[in-house]
């Protein structure tokens, strides 16, 4: 499992919001927004059990999360950052991650939409695969994936 990178790190504690791409049954992809935060080297998020994006994760865990920065590079691309990992999913509620991503995402402690005292909350926790996009964090990647290869030759 890939180790977020800091600059990364600094990007998911944002209020940028993630794209999260699953798989639907018959192969075609489900789309949703979510309040997304990174713990360690997961992606944390919370959804409702019966959601199309819960279902389609407990038959296939792949999942593809796309963050965009407000921020340009210097050739004008806009900065992203995509994750592809394998999501595990683990009943809820979690009041106390609810909270941490309403204050992120409202500067309110509470706020209908997270989902804090809903029975049917479950919390999707996103192992990282791979990272890619645009931005320094994939300059990051490369320069340590240099160094770990000059380092094993």
């Amino acid at each position: 499992m890939p180790t977020i990178p800091a600059i990364a790190q600094a990007m998911l504690g944002t209020d940028a919001v993630a794209h999260v791409w699953t798989n639907n049954a018959d192969g075609s992809p489900q789309v949703s927004v979510v309040w997304v935060i990174a713990q360690d080297d997961e992606i944390l998020f919370g959804t409702d059990s019966n959601s199309e994006k819960a279902k389609n994760l407990r038959r296939d865990g792949r999942v593809i999360l796309s963050i965009e920065d407000v921020e340009r590079n210097e050739r004008g691309y806009q900065r992203h950052l995509v994750i592809r990992g394998r999501a595990s999913i683990e009943p809820g509620p979690d009041p106390e991650l609810m909270d941490r991503l309403a204050m992120k995402y409202t500067s309110l402690r509470r706020h209908p939409l997270s989902l804090r005292d809903s029975p049917t909350a479950v919390v999707v926790r996103v192992a990282i695969d791979r990272l890619s996009g645009v931005g320094p964090w994939i300059d990051e990647l490369v320069g340590a994936n240099s160094r770990q290869a000059v380092a094993t030759a």
